[in-house]
């Protein structure tokens, strides 16, 4: 026997009407959505390469890397020049000396003496490793809508946390200097500079882009780390000589080399941001 309410297919039941100014609206956004080109992002896109898209990927990085290469002492120089001003402006007593390493005779150190390696104070350690609990604590009350700022608090505590428990048994061990910190920075910011093009050769030079587009993004972003080293160096080495050599593993680990590479990705971002949307094609 049949059942007395049979439900309704879904031909049979009935369309919800919303009303003509809704009808007329959702009409105008289906049309809109046929009219539109809907194209993967880059990132997926099939790349047609070209012999003259290959040249560029060439001989681009090996043209600026050997500029950068034979430009090395002044670009050293240059740096150097730039963080002697503001030392002077800052009270920092930075001064040119000869220094074995791998910048060369003419490097960068800080005056003898207690100076170029000043060791952590109990008070500074004590508000050190209040900022530390501060950091974390504030870490683990945040929302999970905050990760993006959550892990790098987290990273930046645990790190202090072990420079915190180094000085407060070995102190008089610690083997790094401001100055020795300085060079380091500088270093690596070198070796930063010198990778730009490299990586720009995988990610950016094949696209089918402009030519001197491409040389015009590359030399604003090697002007910006121009910039940006010297000041870099400046700005720990302040915080160091005005606290302490407390802060330099997590002024190195965070704020070195992994910064410097954040630096980059932001830079190569604002490039791309630019590229036609016809670039892989």
């Amino acid at each position: 026997m049949p059942p007395l309410n049979p439900p309704l297919v879904a031909a049979e039941r009935p369309v919800p009407s919303h009303g003509p100014d809704f009808a007329a609206t959702f009409a105008q956004l289906r049309l809109t959505g046929r009219q539109t080109d809907h194209r993967p992002h880059r990132a997926i896109t099939p790349l047609r390469i070209t012999p003259y898209l290959v040249a560029q990927a060439i001989v681009l990085p090996v043209a600026l890397c050997a500029l950068l290469a034979w430009h090395r002492h002044d670009l050293f120089d240059l740096w150097r020049d730039i963080i002697l001003f503001w030392s002077r402006e800052l009270g920092v007593p930075l001064v040119r000396a000869p220094l074995e390493g791998r910048l060369g005779s003419d490097g960068m150190a800080l005056s003898a003496g207690a100076y170029d390696r000043p060791l952590p104070s109990l008070p500074g350690m004590a508000v050190a490793a209040a900022a530390v609990v501060g950091l974390l604590w504030a870490s683990l009350r945040m929302r999970n809508d905050s990760l993006p700022l959550k892990y790098p608090m987290r990273i930046v505590g645990v790190v202090q946390g072990f420079a915190l428990a180094y000085f407060w048994f070995v102190p008089q061990q610690f083997p790094y200097t401001i100055s020795r910190h300085s060079e380091e920075l500088l270093f690596i910011g070198y070796v930063m500079m010198i990778a730009t093009p490299v990586m720009l050769a995988a990610g950016y030079y094949l696209l089918n882009e402009s030519l001197w587009a491409k040389v015009a993004n590359t030399v604003a972003i090697l002007a910006f780390f121009t910039l940006f080293i010297p000041h870099q160096v400046m700005a720990q080495a302040w915080i160091m000589h005005h606290l302490s050599v407390l802060y330099m593993p997590v002024l190195y680990i965070c704020f070195g080399a992994v910064f410097d590479a954040l630096v980059f990705v932001a830079l190569y971002s604002w490039a791309m941001s630019d590229v036609s949307p016809h670039a892989t094609r």
